[in-house]
């Protein structure tokens, strides 16, 4: 059960509403909508920064989506997983990497993907987010081999995208959205 409990504005009575509903691709709310309405200017800004960071960036879909995946994992947010998962099979993601994301104890950093399953620039991008998620402080050659392979407008992008989806799983698995902080990321989700 949520911890706090959903709030679904009628369309036409909430204009922070309204916009969150434009946003989404069917137009109706989801659970995390109904939990950040109770605090309308939060859920308006929250929107705006999730747009952005979904839509409104330069790096490839299947990175985005495997960076946001693999934060799921690391704090346990169930929901995320399930959320995302179909997005980043619609962007090439193969099972195999699906596979290797989901296992928790896989450590993705210089010593990673001994099957070849990544590429380069995504292995050190998702090494990045262990590190980031993990321990905050990113050593600089982790923070180099990021560099090597992406401009500096992707650095930011792979950075606040790592940031904001800890931020999301942390409100999805401290709020309990979706009756999912108990919950194991689920074993093909989707297919």
């Amino acid at each position: 059960m949520p911890r706090v409990p959903y709030q679904f504005p009628e369309p036409g009575s909430s204009e922070v509403a309204d916009a969150i509903r434009a946003r989404r691709k069917d137009g109706e709310l989801i659970q995390l909508d109904g939990v950040l309405l109770h605090a309308p200017t939060l859920a308006a800004g929250y929107s705006s920064l999730l747009r952005s960071v979904r839509l409104e960036n330069s790096l490839p879909a299947d990175i985005r989506e495997l960076l946001i995946l693999r934060v799921a994992v690391l704090n346990h947010a169930a929901y995320e997983w399930i959320a995302h998962e179909p997005l980043a099979r619609s962007a090439g993601v193969t099972q195999v990497q699906l596979d290797t994301v989901r296992n928790e104890n896989t450590a993705l950093g210089d010593t990673v993907d001994p099957a070849g399953v990544f590429s380069e620039a995504t292995r050190v991008a998702l090494a990045y987010t262990d590190w980031m998620t993990k321990n905050i402080h990113v050593p600089q050659a982790v923070f180099n081999a990021v560099k090597t392979h992406f401009s500096d407008q992707q650095v930011v992008e792979i950075t606040v995208t790592i940031s904001t989806y800890n931020m999301v799983s942390r409100i999805l698995v401290a709020l309990d959205v979706g009756d999912k902080a108990d919950t194991e990321i689920p074993q093909q989700e989707g297919i």
